[in-house]
């Protein structure tokens, strides 16, 4: 026999976005929600990619419903990604709807959430008192691994890459590693410090540039011993650049108004079969005007004057067990308060910080910013 539902209820949703294979939330989450009282409907199917059957989720408190069900009969829906346009039509004012959003890039997506008049959050923009950004952590960190796992292999001379090693080999050259930025917006830092990292502890030669002096010393201490981080001055940028076989990058989380860095005349300059891999994946050129579209899954990297470019958006996705088990981990509190903020009234400044929409109107000055910024979008994969 079915339970009744509760006044205030929660559902989880399967992802539809080509190649996206996460769920927002573990039947751990489920179970916890469901003890603070809320009735908890999944999407029949939602955690099936991940490796999460619905029976686990049934097991833990949820009730398995169809996708009909799962956006109108919930007061609070819960996904990964934003809303896709086939999912627009479920959008309406008394819904609020939580994802990892990234909507300031996306001048469709801002339409339907403002003229639908759905209460939408952006969870990336999660921010605590201390200044961080929690719900951006476990990606970031995933993204800046596979950036140099991406980067080592296509640089084997079956993907038109150097021929070079990134794991030192006794009495070889040690690749050159170059990270640009250390981190002062979002999840930039997570991302580069796991890239840095992960390359210094394959025996690489790992540099890593910012633009403030007192920045850089903390994310020094951070570092493995052999990690160089240095100020950004164009020319000791230019000649690392040059010299380099990897390059990563994540600047900004928005990249319409990021001058440029990775500029054509410097590319051109690179070492053939050098790799880039821009882990930010930003709305506009940014720093890497020479990859000025996205590039997919299947084919991560795309040849431009003779560097190959990887410009992946949600790079996580190809690992969904992994991400979304250190998402969903990370996640839990903070879904629990949002949860008991936006159905029982009790605020979260925390989840407050992350309102996008609400009442037909954009709220978060981030994304309003961007709205001034031209339209002009990347085609997605």
């Amino acid at each position: 026999m079915r339970r009744a539902l509760k006044a205030k209820s929660i559902s989880v949703v399967k992802e539809i976005r080509a190649s996206e294979s996460r769920v927002i939330a573990l039947p751990d989450v489920v179970a916890k929600l469901d003890a603070l009282g809320f009735d908890v409907l999944v999407e029949t199917g939602a955690g099936e990619a991940a490796g999460y059957c619905d029976e686990r989720y049934a097991a833990a408190g949820a009730q398995i419903v169809n996708t009909e069900s799962a956006w109108t009969r919930s007061n609070l829906i819960l996904k990964y990604k934003a809303p896709e346009p086939s999912e627009w039509v479920y959008l309406r004012p008394e819904l609020a709807v939580a994802s990892y959003m990234h909507a300031e890039g996306n001048p469709a997506l801002l339409e339907a959430l403002r003229s639908s008049g759905v209460t939408s959050y952006a969870i990336e923009f999660f921010k605590t008192r201390e200044g961080e950004f929690p719900l951006q952590a476990p990606d970031s960190e995933i993204s800046g691994k596979l950036a140099i796992i991406w980067a080592s292999y296509h640089l084997q001379n079956c993907n038109n890459g150097r021929g070079i090693l990134v794991p030192y080999i006794a009495g070889t050259t040690p690749a050159k590693v170059v990270v640009i930025g250390y981190g002062n917006a979002g999840g930039a830092a997570a991302k580069l410090a796991a890239a840095a990292k992960l390359a210094a502890d394959m025996g690489a030669d790992v540099t890593v540039f910012g633009n403030r002096q007192a920045g850089l010393r903390r994310f020094q201490s951070m570092m493995p011993r052999g990690v160089k981080c240095v100020l950004n001055e164009p020319k000791a940028f230019a000649q690392a650049v040059i010299e380099a076989d990897i390059v990563v990058g994540a600047i900004l989380i928005s990249t319409f108004d990021t001058p440029y860095m990775l500029n054509e005349a410097l590319v051109r300059r690179m070492k053939r079969g050098a790799v880039i891999v821009d882990v930010t994946c930003g709305y506009g050129e940014g720093y890497l005007p020479t990859c000025n579209e996205y590039t997919s899954h299947r084919e991560p990297f795309i040849e431009r004057f003779g560097v190959l470019h990887c410009k992946v958006d949600a790079i996580p996705a190809s690992v969904s067990l992994t991400a979304t088990e250190a998402m969903s981990n990370n996640a839990a509190p903070y879904f629990c308060a949002l949860a008991q903020d936006i159905l029982l009234g009790k605020e979260d400044p925390v989840s407050r910080s992350g309102l996008l929409s609400q009442n037909h109107e954009i709220l978060h000055p981030e994304a309003i910013r961007h709205m001034e910024f031209d339209s002009q979008s990347l085609v997605r994969p």
